[in-house]
């Protein structure tokens, strides 16, 4: 078992040997800790690192109230120098949009499969329903995170913490700032983020059929068939997209699925010409 010379976390001496010890066994159980994105081994303690020790306290040890502390011979360290469990399933590239998925969505939203795959089409030829690392592709909202916790981050977090939308950044910059968020709150900087190829919020995991936002999280890193499964789960709870999709009004689908920018990124265009190059084709 790996042990520490001193404990590393909140209030902890944090040597740099140990710190980094334990950022990499962080890492080694990574996949674990989903959405979070790998540590940078500085031997530094940082939001990133205390966030992620909490999360690995939460998930893998199980304790009800992390405390972002590792101490010598704790149950944290212990845990951490175990083999990290199995790889989840890669999620695979866009080709594996499978067509099972496909079908049960337009089954469920009651409209053609091909207007399902030219939206899905669509979505993935924008952003991707992964990142480079594998994550779920996310986009971080400042004034969402802001609504979640009644502004009490502002001063201190102005960037992600903002009565004002935007200031969004490079799209690398996404998951650190959902991982500062986590860090002050978990639960509402996964519900301020959007999620996928559908980038649907967490805000409204109900709509597109969990329970709860870590559910819904983890389900859209899982693969692209599970983010169509959570779009036409959204598409059904609201009347007014399922109407639009069932009678292929790119127009009205796109404006309200996509927002008043529609037209500058030309999503019903998109939509009208993927849904014209599948035809019926399966």
């Amino acid at each position: 078992m790996h042990d520490l010379s001193e404990s590393v976390g909140v209030d902890r001496p944090n040597r740099a040997a140990d710190v980094k010890l334990v950022q990499q066994l962080l890492n080694n159980h990574i996949k674990a800790l989903a959405p979070m994105a790998p540590l940078a081994v500085t031997g530094k303690v940082d939001e990133a690192t205390i966030a992620a020790i909490r999360a690995f306290q939460a998930k893998v040890v199980g304790l009800s109230k992390p405390d972002g502390a590792i101490d010598r011979g704790g149950k944290t360290i212990k845990a951490l120098s175990t083999d990290a469990p199995a790889s989840p399933p890669d999620p695979g590239d866009q080709s594996a949009i499978n067509n099972a998925a496909i079908d049960a969505a337009a089954q469920k939203i009651g409209c053609e499969r091909a207007a399902v795959k030219a939206v899905t089409m669509t979505e993935v030829g924008i952003r991707g329903p992964f990142d480079a690392m594998g994550r779920a592709t996310i986009l971080f909202e400042r004034h969402l995170f802001h609504k979640w916790t009644k502004g009490r981050f502002d001063a201190a977090h102005p960037d992600i913490s903002n009565p004002s939308g935007g200031g969004y950044g490079k799209f690398s910059a996404q998951y650190p700032k959902l991982e500062r968020a986590m860090a002050l709150d978990r639960a509402a900087a996964l519900k301020s983020a959007s999620w996928g190829a559908f980038q649907i919020l967490g805000e409204n995991h109900k709509a597109a059929g969990y329970a709860s936002v870590e559910d819904f999280v983890a389900a859209a890193k899982t693969s692209l068939a599970k983010q169509i499964e959570g779009f036409g789960n959204f598409v059904v709870a609201d009347a007014r997209l399922r109407k639009a999709l069932q009678v292929r009004d790119w127009t009205t689908f796109a404006r309200i699925y996509n927002g008043p920018g529609y037209r500058k990124n030309n999503y019903d265009v998109k939509m009208r010409q993927n849904y014209e190059i599948l035809g019926n084709k399966p």
